[in-house]
């Protein structure tokens, strides 16, 4: 599948958001549609860290992934607050 390039107001809102699990304890990855995942990925915006067992050298199902923020993912946030979710930030 090929990234979608989406919009900096649909990156800011899904960065303001991005948790590996939400309160509800909802993975990332069933929150958020793949293409604006892999977007976010791809564009260096996100690091998804993905588990691979030890001994066997397979990787473990996507419910394992982790998630993490980059800087430049924190920054375009901090630049463009009036795309934030102000339903999680206040």
């Amino acid at each position: 599948m090929t990234a979608t390039n989406h919009t900096t107001e649909t990156r800011v809102f899904a960065l303001s958001t991005l948790t590996t699990r939400d309160h509800a304890g909802r993975h990332f990855r069933e929150r958020y549609d793949a293409d604006v995942i892999e977007d976010l990925e791809s564009a260096g915006l996100i690091t998804i860290n993905r588990s691979i067992h030890e001994a066997t050298g397979l990787p473990y199902g996507p419910e394992t992934d982790t998630v993490e923020v980059t800087e430049e993912g924190q920054e375009l946030v901090d630049a463009n607050p009036e795309y934030w979710d102000m339903t999680v930030r206040g």
